[in-house]
């Protein structure tokens, strides 16, 4: 059994499709030190391989959609 790593007014694991990668799912998690935590998930069931595993390890996370990158503004 996993052990949940999170402790007092740390806050909530992320977790969020990569940008550069679609069908990617990270969980990150940042303690009170500024220390990250990172686990990636792909395949078919990759999201809920991610969020299943947040709960399990950190006990609360929240679930973050990114804005998708644009392409750089065109000079005229």
């Amino acid at each position: 059994m996993m052990t949940k790593t999170t402790q007092p007014g740390a806050e909530p694991a992320n977790v969020f499709e990569d940008r550069a990668t679609p069908g990617q799912w990270r969980v990150e998690w940042f303690d009170d030190d500024g220390r990250c935590e990172l686990e990636i998930f792909t395949g078919h069931d990759a999201r809920r391989q991610a969020l299943r595993y947040a709960m399990q390890k950190y006990g609360h996370f929240r679930e973050v959609q990114l804005e998708q990158q644009g392409e750089a503004p065109r000079l005229p």
